[in-house]
């Protein structure tokens, strides 16, 4: 059975709990000085010129006014290391890095993103530098939204990058997620999770709150429900568990349902009206009427169920279903207090006929038939009728007999109602002549 779907606030959640500010930049005076970071196969391929004394001294000082966050004073160094016209690839590198590091802490995104490019335009850069630069200017690009660079970027990066780690494919299945390609996001958020369990890292919740969201947008739901019960293992919250049972309901799997709501309700964590209701209904479905009846019950006294027709009209009916009239009674009273038509009356009615309580049966059933709006009137008459003559009031219960015969679904009934009311009243009138004499 498929119905409303019932995740939909996740996947904002999910997503916003995943957003990462840009990594960390690599400035400083160990950065400046040459290649750190590249591996021994790199080095024999890139020959990273060195940094001469007269440049470095201009970006150290430029450094030292960044820290005294005096920005006027770095980018005046900046500039002079600018207009220097032989400045070889890496202090070109090098003066650009320290560019954006100083548009990005003020905010100017536009500019640290094109400064970050002209980083990457320089020839034989130190991969750690590289790579780093690549990294910023994915998650650069995601922030501006502009996805399509970002994954191209991270792409690039991938590919210079021999051991990436967990936290690169999470980005990765975030652009996919913005760009609404949501089936390509799932094996990066397979990767992430495979490789943290590989290097016995604590899980990462919001990769797995981001893998359902995937599972959640292409509708298959027994992935969501495999994802949900790993999480539930893992973080045993109570937004899981109703989650869970809300997709088993969907799947039609009523007794997993009710089986997760029934340990969410041992946990405590079932305190809103709707379900505590789904709950009862589900224990009704599952033929436990007194549990059901408890539960709601429990739950008008104290206010955590709403009271309204539908939810006492729902008490009731647990209560009849466990054979139960004296409780039902009070549940019914107050139900059809509250209804518009009569068929609650009715219902009260019948449940007065069982206790033998006649006089308040006749009472309820005219009280129904008043209200009118009856499915099946001839009902109302013939539990109106039978109460009447267990009071001996045989005319009125003939007449109750009689509007019920006017509908063929109960006039068989009916006409033996009143043959057996006509001979008891004419045995009455005999034994009363009887006494008489």
């Amino acid at each position: 059975m498929r119905g409303t779907r019932v995740l939909l606030p996740l996947a904002a959640a999910a997503f916003a709990a995943l957003l990462a500010a840009p990594a960390a930049f690599s400035q400083g005076m160990g950065g400046m000085q040459g290649g750190e970071g590249s591996s021994a196969a790199d080095a024999q391929t890139r020959r990273t010129p060195a940094m001469r004394e007269r440049v470095y001294t201009r970006l150290a000082e430029a450094q030292e006014c960044a820290e005294m966050d005096d920005i006027e004073c770095a980018q005046q160094r900046l500039a002079q290391v600018r207009e220097m016209d032989d400045l070889n690839s890496y202090e070109t590198a090098q003066m650009w890095n320290f560019y954006a590091f100083i548009y990005f802490g003020q905010d100017n995104y536009r500019e640290a993103i094109r400064a970050y490019e002209m980083v990457l335009q320089q020839p034989d850069l130190p991969l750690g530098m590289e790579q780093t630069t690549m990294y910023t200017l994915c998650q650069l690009y995601f922030q501006q939204e502009r996805y399509e660079d970002s994954l191209a970027m991270l792409d690039r990066w991938f590919g210079v990058s021999e051991d990436p780690g967990a936290e690169p494919y999470v980005l990765r299945a975030q652009i996919f997620y913005s760009l609404q390609r949501y089936r390509e996001g799932i094996e990066p958020v397979r990767t992430a999770i495979r490789i943290n369990q590989e290097l016995e890292r604590e899980p990462q919740e919001n990769w797995y709150r981001l893998l359902n969201v995937f599972y959640y947008e292409l509708e298959d739901y027994l992935n969501v429900i495999d994802v949900l019960r790993t999480m539930i293992e893992i973080w045993p919250k109570r937004e899981y568990f109703v989650q869970l049972s809300a997709m088993y309901g969907q799947e039609g799997n009523d007794a997993a349902q009710l089986a997760l709501y029934q340990v969410a309700h041992e946990a405590g964590w079932l305190t809103r009206s709707n379900e505590l209701v789904q709950m009862s209904q589900l224990l009704l479905q599952a033929d436990v009427p007194v549990q059901a009846a408890n539960i709601i019950q429990a739950g008008l006294e104290d206010g955590t169920i709403e009271s309204n027709e539908r939810n006492w009209r729902l008490l009731a009916q647990s209560w009849q279903l466990a054979q139960d009239d004296p409780q039902a009674v009070p549940a019914l009273t107050r139900a059809a207090g509250l209804a518009e038509d009569g068929t609650l009356d009715v219902s009260l009615a019948q449940s007065y006929q069982n206790l033998y309580e006649w006089e308040s049966c006749v009472d309820a059933a005219r009280e129904g038939i008043r209200k009118g709006d009856l499915r099946r009137e001839d009902q109302a008459y013939m539990i109106l009728g039978a109460c009447l003559f267990e009071q001996k009031e045989y005319t009125a219960a003939r007449n109750a007999f009689e509007e019920a015969a006017e509908d063929e679904r109960s006039r068989n009934n009916a006409r033996s109602w009143i043959q057996y009311v006509n001979s008891e009243q004419a045995r009455d009138e005999e034994l009363a002549a009887a006494l008489a004499r």
